[in-house]
């Protein structure tokens, strides 16, 4: 697996925005640039509000001038004929307005074993995220159902934030939601299943291109804002998109809530020195009051309850 920076596509151009708070990317995007220009590839630089990932990516759109945009984390690894598969692709199927390769996805994914196979059935019944053979969609709770197996072209709900491309036009119907902060803890799923509902059977996933997702941990928040990031804004996702005043996705969803602790507590007491699990179990019922107590601001979307505490 390669870098961007070994692409055989013809002409295309990088946009880094920089949100950290020292400008630390500045020095590394400088040192590459004569690199990228040896292969006709214009990088550009620019610094970041520091509002988070959501809104350098509507900032990175603004400054691309291109007809597909890629979105390419940090920490991914490509094949090097990426940008030009799904640059043909996206030419050559009209209806087409996304897609992303196929993603590598975590060693416990693939693994077929007795265990994995119960976990899965578990998380498949309690509407939480689980993976399958050529799937990829959004579940009545919020939650995915991810291709750990991808042999085939599929028509797909949502995109991955790690890698996926649009064609401009999708920018002039939508931005991405800049209420969600740091890193944006489910931005991807909104984004992509919001383009879904409104063109469905525009987004596609397709097997002839991967990338290996390693999941950085650099710059993560604290296990405490983690889990409060990702049970409020799994929350707001799913009031926002998915629940549409239905009762069923409603019950969906607590059911999912339930699943989690119901996960979180089996792994507590499988472990011999379950000291992070017993905090992620405190964390988790912790999160939970806290949407319960601020869900009539979370229907009205608003998240300045929970976002006020990643600026301490």
């Amino acid at each position: 697996m390669l870098t961007i920076l070994d692409q055989t596509y013809a002409s295309f151009e990088i946009i880094i925005i920089d949100d950290s708070p020292s400008s630390s990317a500045k020095n590394v995007v400088m040192s590459f640039r004569g690199k990228f220009e040896l292969i006709g590839c214009n990088v550009k630089y620019q610094r970041g509000s520091g509002d988070g990932l959501p809104a350098a990516r509507n900032l990175g759109i603004s400054l691309c001038e291109n007809d597909f945009f890629l979105f390419l984390d940090d920490d991914t690894l490509l094949d090097s004929d990426l940008l030009s598969n799904l640059a043909i692709f996206l030419r050559e199927t009209p209806s087409a307005l996304g897609v992303q390769p196929k993603i590598v996805p975590s060693v416990n994914a693939l693994n077929k074993g007795l265990k994995e196979k119960l976990k899965k059935s578990f998380y498949k019944v309690m509407m939480l995220s689980y993976y399958d053979s050529n799937k990829l969609s959004v579940r009545r709770s919020g939650t995915n159902v991810l291709p750990d197996i991808l042999t085939k072209t599929i028509f797909a709900q949502r995109l991955s934030g790690c890698c996926f491309c649009c064609k401009r036009e999708v920018f002039g119907e939508l931005s991405f939601d800049t209420n969600l902060k740091r890193w944006g803890f489910m931005e991807d799923l909104d984004f992509s299943y919001s383009v879904f509902k409104l063109h469905p059977n525009s987004l596609y996933a397709v097997p002839f291109s991967k990338v290996v997702h390693k999941d950085a941990t650099v710059g993560r928040l604290s296990m405490k804002l983690r889990v409060y990031m990702e049970t409020t804004y799994w929350s707001y996702i799913f009031f926002k998109d998915v629940f549409e005043g239905s009762v069923i996705n409603l019950a969906a969803f607590f059911w999912a809530l339930t699943g989690s602790i119901i996960s979180v507590t089996g792994t507590l007491i499988n472990k011999r020195k379950p000291t992070i699990e017993h905090w992620r179990l405190v964390y988790l019922i912790g999160s939970y009051f806290s949407i319960l107590k601020h869900l009539r601001e979370i229907k009205q979307r608003n998240l300045y309850f929970f976002n006020k505490q990643l600026n301490k």
